[in-house]
């Protein structure tokens, strides 16, 4: 966690370069990049703002970096995920726009990331262990049944 302001600041050069690249790319073209590709050139810069923001309030809710997960810091971990989430589709989406077939790998590859964090977001939310508990114990109790029926 102490490494985070170091990594946001290299990973904000990243998406700097990158959104320059792209200007850079059509700037003796006719057409710029938001004519081209409109929702591409939207969801990037909403999802650059969301990181910005999400930077911001993750600085403010654990300054020193003292806060554990562990130790009621669950939402530093989600902040944490958006944070990385957010980031990887801005840069995804610009490097979709630069070289559109390595960009198409890599929303590709963003999209089996966010699966794999939505699957293991919460555990509770499918947790199926506690319907296979009640179906043991409906069992249970219908072969109690049978073998009373049976005496």
């Amino acid at each position: 966690m102490a490494t985070q302001p170091r990594t946001s600041s290299a990973f904000i050069s990243f998406l700097t370069i990158l959104g320059s690249a792209a200007l850079a790319k059509y700037q003796y073209d006719n057409v710029s990049p938001f004519a081209q590709h409109n929702i591409a050139m939207r969801i990037s810069l909403f999802a650059i703002f969301i990181y910005f923001m999400v930077v911001v309030v993750y600085e403010i809710l654990n300054p020193d970096g003292t806060v554990k997960v562990e130790d009621d810091g669950r939402y530093l971990l989600i902040l944490g995920h958006v944070r990385f989430l957010s980031g990887t589709i801005a840069a995804t989406l610009l490097i979709l726009i630069l070289i559109p077939y390595f960009g198409w790998f890599l929303l590709a590859i963003w999209t089996m990331f966010l699966v794999k964090i939505v699957c293991y977001w919460d555990k509770t939310f499918y947790n199926f262990d506690m319907f296979k508990n009640k179906k043991n114990v409906n069992d249970g109790e219908g072969g109690q049944e049978e073998q009373r029926a049976r005496v």
